[in-house]
């Protein structure tokens, strides 16, 4: 079968969208890991598909794929959790807004970083336990535009919103800030209340996370689930940003 009959049995055209906006003969992939097995393995991969599929770089973060004069590809495989503590939802809005499709790859996801990461828009979670095959269906359904929905992903999807409790805006900032370790007078001088307020955000915000069975106790456990839930993002999404300086 030649690589143009392949693609039409996959459903797939075999060519992907230049930056002009014209028809490409290859999907350019560039893959981003900050693990060299996990990293040499999937470039393997990518490396080894066929014709219409190219790969243009291995890079260890972000920073070195930008840093490539082949950046942007028309596919990021991106590695949810990387070292270097970048947010994941963030990565992926910024690689979209940059021109890339993004699968995002991950050994093990919370699935609030996976629905984070398909709102920001990346179109495909594979696990790095599925097979090679997947992978490139997802790389291939990406460089179409199209979503790829594995059955990780599904499960992700059917959850919806129910992937963290209802925080009020003031429940979700108090914990957030009492999780980044500030004294809870500090807290409240910040919210502007006072600090039998924050307590009973804190309380209420404990509550709701324990009838969906999770146990809140110290400060590390506030600071976990701000940063895996989201509400740490949200908060920074919330504040506004600094004036530009004005041009002299």
């Amino acid at each position: 079968m030649s690589t143009e009959q392949d693609g039409a049995a996959r459903g797939w055209d075999g060519a992907a969208r230049g930056r002009d906006g014209g028809r490409t003969g290859r999907v350019r992939v560039a893959v981003v890991d900050d693990h060299p097995v996990i990293l040499d393995g999937i470039a393997a991969w990518v490396g080894a598909a066929p014709d219409e599929v190219e790969l243009v770089g291995t890079h260890p973060g972000l920073a070195s794929l930008r840093a490539s004069p082949a950046h942007p590809a028309d596919v990021v495989v991106l590695d949810l959790v990387l070292d270097d503590g970048s947010s994941p939802a963030a990565s992926v809005a910024g690689l979209v807004e940059e021109g890339c499709a993004v699968v995002v790859i991950s050994a093990d996801a919370e699935p609030a970083s996976v629905q984070r990461a398909v709102e920001a828009g990346a179109l495909a979670y594979v696990p790095k336990v599925s097979g090679r095959d997947e992978l490139l269906a997802a790389v291939r359904a990406a460089a179409a535009g199209e979503s790829y929905v594995t059955p990780a992903l599904a499960e992700v999807l059917a959850a919806g919103q129910d992937w963290r409790p209802a925080l009020s805006p003031q429940e979700s900032r108090a914990l957030v800030l009492f999780g980044s370790g500030l004294l809870l007078r500090t807290v409240a001088r910040q919210m502007g209340v006072g600090e039998a307020t924050v307590r009973t955000y804190l309380q209420r915000a404990r509550r709701k996370y324990a009838e969906r069975g999770e146990r809140i106790e110290g400060r590390i456990d506030w600071y976990e689930v701000g940063q895996r839930d989201g509400w740490a993002e949200d908060l920074d999404a919330d504040r506004p940003e600094p004036p530009r300086p004005a041009r002299g």
